[in-house]
């Protein structure tokens, strides 16, 4: 008696083989790197985190053995030959600020200089820069000759309270490491001072700013 042949159940194997999750090359990693077309208006996210909406077909490709997303951080400057990194002059926010409401001698003065450019070692109209322009301003004003540094003017006159603050007191500024004075303006009242700022030139500006605010040294009055 002859036993029924095997071959079509072996043949019928041998076509479901090849379909099988993960054998051969109709598995996810093939499928993976066939160009699937963007379904609908789904997002596809990069590599950067960026969403973007595809218009063609996108192929998605596994990163080689050992690749490694990691953040690369910027080349510090004093690494790069020939670059010698300088310390930044104190420059006041680009923003408007309001004019200070209290009006006397000093706003007037003031005034009188808006529109001078900052220039460094300048202390005219052509150009100062903070020294510079509070030396002329008390010369103009109060008559007083003061030292053209500023950390020459913190030891010329005497400590003042905020409390009692008083036009033509000269306020200080430093960087935010550094407790030396690198910049000065005069108070001329409503908690406002005048000052000539790398950016600006001569202008006014508030002691409560969030930029000269965390700068702010103290304040000393002149000499008379």
């Amino acid at each position: 008696m002859k036993h029924p042949s095997h071959a079509p159940i072996a043949l019928a194997a041998l076509l479901v083989l090849p379909l099988a999750p993960g054998c051969g090359s109709s598995g996810p990693k093939a499928a993976g790197r066939q160009a699937t077309p963007p379904s609908g208006d789904a997002p596809v996210v990069t590599s950067t985190g960026l969403p973007y909406r595809p218009t063609a077909p996108v192929a998605y490709v596994e990163p080689p053995a050992g690749f490694r997303a990691a953040a690369i951080g910027p080349t510090p400057l004093a690494t790069v030959p020939s670059v010698r990194p300088e310390p930044l002059l104190l420059a006041s926010p680009l923003r408007p600020y309001r004019e200070p409401r209290a009006t006397n001698l000093w706003v007037n003065a003031a005034k009188g200089w808006r529109g001078t450019p900052f220039r460094v070692g300048g202390s005219d109209r052509q150009g100062a820069d903070s020294a510079g322009y509070v030396v002329q301003l008390h010369r103009e004003v109060s008559l007083a000759s003061l030292p053209p540094t500023p950390a020459e003017m913190w030891t010329f006159g005497s400590p003042v309270g905020i409390a009692a603050f008083a036009p033509g007191d000269i306020v200080f500024f430093g960087d935010l490491n550094s407790l030396s004075p690198i910049h000065v303006g005069i108070y001329v009242g409503d908690r406002s001072f005048t000052h000539s700022s790398n950016g600006l030139g001569v202008s006014f500006a508030s002691l409560d700013d969030t930029y000269w605010k965390p700068r702010f040294l103290g304040a000393r009055r002149p000499k008379r």
